[in-house]
């Protein structure tokens, strides 16, 4: 254990001195929408770079699915499905901020998910699926609903308290150390030469290394899960409340909309991480799960979401599962003890 430590400081020592005072920065900030001044080499229409496991990436083909928009797809790594793919010199010619997903209409690139959810409506062929509401009303409960679950690029985890989304990165946490141990070591250090921060391989690297057992029981990394724990749980009884208020198949009523590709996806994270049984038994979520399984009966999640799923990412939650079930003290240090 201690050898463990001494390298992992060892290497965020090293890894601090590489990027503060040799690597240079690649990063460049990116505005939400279309960029019509940034034209990018395309062989179709519409193309998506997007990742199977990412919670924004998926809504985003959620949308292109049920509006039935053919689309050119790009599959990018995130380093816990392979490697730091969203920071290669290729992709950050896409997307300079290295974030996934970018749709890519007719060349030009549209950044953030949210905002590509709503231009997908737009360029959608005459015919296809209203998924945002006519009514002024209804569309503007819509698009609060999209913030509610939205994870912002800026500030992760910002907002727990007023929203949903801020929540995913934390509850992700087990299921992320779980991945990353099936990514090789060198693989995750290459993090130190190819990151913009050093904050993030650096993390990378004390998750790999000291695997969840240990990780999970870091004081700071346990406050900030059951802190997500604790603020989801909130909102999933916001969800519910709805639902059985207005007793209608959709968060908005009786119409399908961009809220439940946005909702959808964020009850998928929580189903695979093991928190959506968990928070079954502890709370009174019978609507939400009657309604996640409609969403998942739709056609467009097969095409979107089961049929982009990563060996890694389905391997890590099978994994996860059955070490919280053969190690009750595994289980209690990630759920903890409801406040």
């Amino acid at each position: 254990m201690n050898a463990i430590l001494s390298l992992v400081l060892g290497l965020l020592v090293v890894g601090l001195i590489w990027s503060f005072f040799i690597k240079p920065r690649r990063f460049g900030a990116v505005a939400g929408g279309v960029d019509r001044t940034k034209t990018i080499a395309y062989s179709k229409p519409v193309e998506l770079y997007s990742n199977s496991f990412s919670h924004c990436s998926r809504k985003a083909r959620l949308v292109l699915a049920e509006l039935g928009i053919e689309a050119q797809h790009h599959p990018i790594d995130l380093i816990e499905t392979g490697w730091y793919q969203t920071v290669s010199p290729a992709y950050l010619q896409v997307n300079p901020s290295g974030v996934v997903p970018t749709l890519v209409h007719n060349g030009h690139p549209v950044y953030e998910s949210d905002d590509i959810l709503n231009y997908a409506q737009a360029i959608a062929d005459e015919g296809a699926p209203q998924l945002v509401p006519d009514d002024p009303q209804l569309e503007g409960k819509m698009q609060d609903w999209l913030h509610f679950c939205a994870i912002v690029s800026a500030d992760l985890m910002g907002g727990m308290k007023e929203r949903a989304g801020a929540c995913i990165p934390g509850l992700t946490m087990p299921i992320f150390i779980t991945s990353i141990q099936y990514v090789p070591l060198p693989t995750v250090l290459k993090g130190f030469l190819t990151h913009f921060t050093f904050k993030s391989p650096a993390l990378f690297t004390t998750f790999k290394l000291l695997g969840l057992r240990r990780v999970i029981r870091l004081e700071k990394l346990a406050e900030l899960i059951h802190n997500s724990r604790d603020h989801m749980s909130t909102h999933l009884e916001t969800f519910n409340q709805t639902l059985k208020a207005h007793g209608e198949p959709w968060i908005l009523g009786s119409s399908y909309s961009l809220a439940d590709v946005s909702i959808g996806c964020l009850l998928l994270r929580l189903e695979e991480t093991g928190w959506l049984s968990w928070f079954a038994e502890k709370g009174q979520i019978a609507e939400v799960l009657d309604y996640y399984e409609r969403i998942k009966a739709r056609p467009a999640w097969t095409q979107a979401i089961t049929d982009h799923a990563h060996p890694i990412v389905t391997k890590a939650s099978a994994d996860l599962m059955s070490a919280k079930t053969a190690d009750p003290a595994l289980a209690e240090a990630i759920y903890g003890a409801p406040r």
